[in-house]
């Protein structure tokens, strides 16, 4: 293996598999002498295991909610999801023969329903591009160089404890946040970053399941229904899923980086939840029943609606005792299903995260290249920014647009034409 590199790149995930693409398709292939240092046996793990193992890759529909950041900086925001919007990547992969469906959420998948789809074109794209890899290997230490020097990144085998240094004319770091550390994102790399110079914001769960007071809907544990939560600004419509800890399932995976980016800066979070969001299950639909000649308990007034387990725990949440049921009762009922509350206390821990929160502060990175404003040659990509998006395939866009950006940037750098136009 060579030991001197044009580029390295920390990480062999979404990014840097598009990386590879992107360049390939632009002619960088061989051009170029680049290395790419992964943790794991293999490359693009958690592209794997992304959307049940269906591969979420972007949605149909895109805003600047979709993004969250601990400490927001506008003037990078504005640029960089501008190319996030910009970038048809369903289009693209459809000019690379991924073709691709949607559910009605607007999520787009490969039409195979398989990521295998995805890392397959990636695997190819790696193979024909050239570059030099290392697997099972972590980057232990960068020695940040004078200005236009050289990087030396310390590496060691995560088997055989070997150690290897190599070097490089520029460096990026695409290794991901602190989720999932199981598929080798377990926050390491950040403690590297800091010591080139650079600000970290710390770290928090995201698209996780949230955790609830202890009491009776705790006893629900697999049961799920459709709710409507409503956060602040957020308000959305979807299945949840009791667990013994609080609240899982789609729905409340969505809601989850609002809550945690609260939970981290030490706000407390309390989460609006409408048992009945359909609109023709009025106060009037329960009432026209229980004025009727037979007569209800107003257990059962509910449960040709709700499973009857969910009615008793939370009859007993929320201070109701089973009897005939009376017009009044029947519409007080209805308004605690409409309107329940709860604290959240806490998100479940990053093992249990699909990707974390923060990184590197976006007021030090250019967003038209993502090179460091603090030093040169320096590049970050990737849930390592601290712009990361919500459930339902923003993060491995942003990736993708990511790798747009420094295929191009580094073009420029190196002084090598693509044959694509530079946005």
């Amino acid at each position: 293996m060579h030991k001197s590199f044009d580029i390295v790149i920390i990480g062999a995930g979404a990014c840097a598999g598009f990386f590879t693409a992107f360049m390939n398709d632009g002619g960088f292939s061989g051009k170029l002498r680049v290395l790419i240092i992964e943790k794991l046996s293999k490359p693009f793990k958690k592209i794997a295991a992304s959307g049940n193992g269906r591969c979420n890759y972007s949605n149909e529909s895109i805003s600047p909610r979709d993004y969250i950041s601990i400490k927001p900086d506008r003037s990078f925001e504005s640029v960089f999801f501008d190319k996030i919007k910009s970038f048809d990547f369903k289009g693209y992969l459809n000019d690379n023969l991924i073709y691709s469906r949607s559910d009605e959420y607007g999520r787009l998948f490969p039409f195979t329903n398989s990521a295998k789809t995805m890392t397959g074109f990636l695997e190819t794209n790696l193979l024909c591009s050239g570059f030099e890899t290392l697997f099972d290997t972590a980057c232990r230490g960068v020695e940040r160089p004078r200005e236009g020097g050289i990087f030396k990144i310390k590496c060691e085998n995560v088997k055989t404890g070997e150690k290897l240094s190599v070097e490089s004319a520029a460096l990026v770091f695409a290794c991901g946040g602190a989720a999932y550390p199981q598929l080798g994102t377990d926050g390491s790399a950040f403690e590297i970053i800091k010591k080139t110079g650079h600000t970290f914001t710390g770290t928090a769960p995201s698209i996780c399941a949230l955790e609830t007071p202890a009491g009776p809907l705790h006893k629900l544990g697999g049961i799920k229904l459709e709710a409507r939560l409503k956060y602040k600004d957020f308000e959305r419509t979807g299945e949840i899923l009791f667990t013994d800890y609080g609240i899982s399932g789609p729905n409340a995976l969505y809601l989850s980086p609002h809550v945690s980016r609260d939970l981290y800066a030490g706000k407390k979070a309390r989460v609006s939840i409408d048992f009945l969001p359909v609109p023709a299950l009025s106060p009037d639909y329960f009432t026209s029943k229980a004025g009727c000649q037979n007569e209800y308990l107003n257990l059962d007034l509910f449960s040709g609606v709700f499973n009857r387990d969910f009615l008793k725990a939370f009859f007993r949440d929320s201070g109701f005792i089973i009897e005939m049921c009376s017009r009044e009762s029947a519409v007080k009922i209805h308004s605690a299903l409409k309107n329940y509350e709860t604290d959240i206390l806490r998100v479940r821990p990053f093992n249990e995260a699909q990707v974390s929160l923060g990184g590197v502060c976006c007021g030090e990175i250019d967003p038209h290249t993502l090179e460091s404003r603090l030093v040169k040659n320096l590049y970050f990509a990737g849930e390592v920014i601290d712009y990361t998006g919500g459930c339902g395939g923003y993060n491995i866009h942003q990736a993708a647009v990511c790798a747009r950006i420094l295929s191009e940037s580094l073009a420029a750098a190196f002084s090598i034409k693509t044959g694509r136009q530079t946005e």
